[in-house]
């Protein structure tokens, strides 16, 4: 028997064994490190999937910045104070991360969300509506350090501002789609919360709320396969509307080129006369004025002075050169 020393192959030799196989059956060898292939990765976050396009998040920002507005003047009236409520931010995120990033307490209301399908939910902050009662009662309205469930009174209180929230986002899209969204539910611990399942994508709408020397949050939550369609016409409404407007623009335009006449004037300067003046004026008399020869005339459209020129001649016939704009405020 052979010494086991013998008997080992060193590394060179199993690799030229292995070639001269890989050669005998017709294989070509591997080399060792594969180099990966010269192309970008895109990024790509499935707890923050982006299934709405830019420009309908744009569209959507700019409707709900009309809505804050309009929800800021009505809990102003219904509270008697100031009230400032202005966009935050609109995400999209699954359901399961919005329920996380809640706090143990939030007052949520869940919304059917009628014709569509399914249901969404208004989320405030439970400080903030504790300050809002605060307010409603007469009182400050200041940040509340202890944290609480709410009384049915003060649930009730707090409610007709959620019916004022809702009624304003229900009319921003009003336009596009007839909405009877209503409260359905009422509760106080986001984690019962079962408006979609946990991987589905919500569209999130936060608003901050400013009232008098306290603050908060407002969460507007919708599952975007509930509102997926009317997005689309949403969308697709406001590209017509912008369409239509220009059509309008310039069919406007060629009808003022196309024959509609204004009457224009030079004026060379204006004096004052009595009646008196004028009732004894005859032919051969000179109407001696304050300006120039050599001053520039205003050019006059419809009564409103617009430009001002030169006084010439072109060809036969008498011209005025315009060389500027009238600072006139009419302008």
């Amino acid at each position: 028997m052979e010494n086991s020393e013998n008997a080992i192959l060193s590394s060179d030799e199993v690799e030229s064994l292995l070639e001269s196989f890989h050669e005998s059956q017709g294989i070509a060898a591997q080399p060792d490190i594969i180099e990966e292939a010269d192309s970008k990765v895109k990024y790509y976050d499935f707890k923050r999937p982006n299934t709405i396009s830019r420009e309908k998040k744009r569209m959507l920002y700019k409707v709900f910045e009309t809505t804050a507005y309009q929800i800021s003047r009505e809990i102003s009236n219904f509270l008697r104070g100031t009230a400032k409520v202005s966009l935050n931010s609109i995400d999209e995120l699954s359901f399961e991360i919005f329920k996380n990033t809640c706090p143990e307490l939030m007052f949520i209301n869940t919304v059917r969300l009628k014709p569509l399908k399914g249901f969404g939910c208004i989320a405030m902050d439970m400080g903030l509506c504790l300050s809002i009662v605060e307010k409603a009662f007469g009182g400050e309205g200041r940040t509340q350090n202890e944290i609480r469930k709410l009384t049915d009174t003060e649930t009730s209180i707090v409610g007709n501002i959620v019916k004022i929230i809702l009624e304003k986002i229900g009319t921003s899209w009003k336009p596009y789609d007839e909405m009877e969204w209503t409260i359905s539910d009422t509760a106080m611990e986001p984690r019962y919360l079962n408006i979609a399942s946990e991987a589905d994508v919500v569209l999130l709408v936060s608003f901050t709320f400013n009232i008098e020397s306290s603050f908060g949050e407002m969460k507007f939550c919708v599952p975007v396969s509930s509102v997926d369609h009317t997005l689309d016409h949403f969308f697709g409404s406001k590209q017509s509307n912008s369409a239509e407007l220009d059509n309008e623009s310039s069919e406007s335009l060629q009808k003022l080129s196309g024959g509609i006449k204004l009457s224009v004037a030079g004026v060379l300067d204006e004096t004052d006369f009595t009646v008196n003046d004028i009732v004894n004026l005859k032919a051969g008399d000179v109407l001696r004025l304050d300006s120039k020869i050599t001053n520039n005339l205003k050019v006059v459209v419809e009564g409103k002075n617009k430009f001002y020129g030169k006084l010439g001649l072109y060809g036969s016939k008498k011209a005025i050169q315009i060389i500027g704009i009238s600072g006139d405020k009419d302008v």
